[in-house]
């Protein structure tokens, strides 16, 4: 089988495909045959080193795959070979993956494989985000940056299913555009606009009771800025590469909220789980949320895949397909 390794620290160029052996699941795991996988912005950070508590090169690339069951291990009794899933795993950018059952979703039927791979990673992080995290409540105003990208997409609808005035940031008039076909209510292009200063115009200068900030450097300053008395900044990314520290003394008279946010530590509490999957199904079957695939890419196009989402060339979920 085809999978994609990550041979050392660096650029896209440390990133080969090579022939391995198909794996054999061993207790508590499954073999799941991928149908399609889903690029992250974690997966650039993993390969450059700067990922915390990130794999060590060698390593297989990829952590959310959309599959087939093709065999299961010892002690796995609650699947069966055949069903469709998706996961959270390591080595997802191979043909073959062998995935603990206990990560295991079923897939909806509504969604087809590449939509499936932005579930694990992209929807859950969203949902955990808004909902679990933040309690997001009807008529409070989100500020989203990066809102037109894979999980950008994801939080602007799971804030309008909980009723929430969603104000997003993109860095283009077409992902403006995309930001209100997915009902977001107003969409801020950041190269034509400062983004602070019209969020000021939009909330009478109130600010955002939430702002969900991925970017770091300047715009976390800017966010920070954004967030109303007794608001909150949830941190999910740091994607310029330059982390923020946080002025206390503007925090303590302001009486702000910062706080970060890490799937694993969500995927491990049941309850959420299983009202993040009920609320998916539900949200699915009616039609309520689009699943945005803006591109797809083979495994021997993983590197310029990365290369693509690096510089903000994409909109909406990147693929990788087998």
């Amino acid at each position: 089988m085809k999978r994609v390794m990550v041979t050392k620290t660096g650029g896209p160029e440390v990133i080969t495909v090579e022939e391995a052996p198909v794996p054999k699941p061993g207790a508590g795991e499954a073999l799941v045959k991928m149908e399609a996988a889903g690029l992250n912005y974690a997966d650039i950070m993993q390969r450059e080193g700067v990922y915390l508590g990130g794999p060590t090169p060698p390593f297989g690339a990829g952590f959310e795959v959309a599959g087939v069951i093709e065999e299961l291990g010892e002690g796995v009794n609650e699947w069966r070979v055949g069903d469709a899933v998706m996961a959270l795993c390591s080595n997802a950018f191979s043909e073959y993956v062998c995935v603990p059952a206990s990560n295991l979703i079923k897939k909806p039927n509504q969604l087809d494989f590449a939509q499936a791979a932005a579930v694990p990673c992209q929807y859950l992080t969203a949902y955990h985000t808004l909902i679990t995290l933040a309690d997001v409540q009807p008529d409070q105003r989100v500020l989203i940056q990066a809102a037109a990208g894979g999980l950008g997409t994801m939080l602007v609808q799971v804030a309008k299913q909980r009723g929430a005035v969603v104000i997003g940031t993109a860095g283009a008039s077409a992902k403006c555009e995309l930001i209100r076909e997915l009902g977001g209510d107003y969409a801020i292009n950041y190269r034509e606009q400062d983004f602070e200063s019209e969020v000021k115009s939009i909330t009478d200068g109130v600010g955002c009771d939430l702002v969900i900030e991925s970017v770091g450097g300047e715009v976390f300053d800017k966010s920070l800025r954004c967030v109303k008395t007794r608001g909150r900044l949830v941190v999910l990314g740091v994607a310029s590469g330059e982390p923020r520290q946080v002025d206390t003394v503007s925090l303590l008279f302001h009486n702000l909220t910062v706080s970060g946010f890490h799937l694993m530590a969500y995927t491990q509490d049941e309850i959420a789980m299983q009202h993040a999957c009920s609320d998916l199904y539900a949200w699915v079957a009616s039609g309520l949320l689009r699943i945005n695939i803006g591109a797809t890419f083979s495994l021997d196009q993983v590197a310029e895949a990365q290369q693509k989402l690096a510089s903000r060339e994409t909109t909406g979920k990147v693929i990788i397909l087998p």
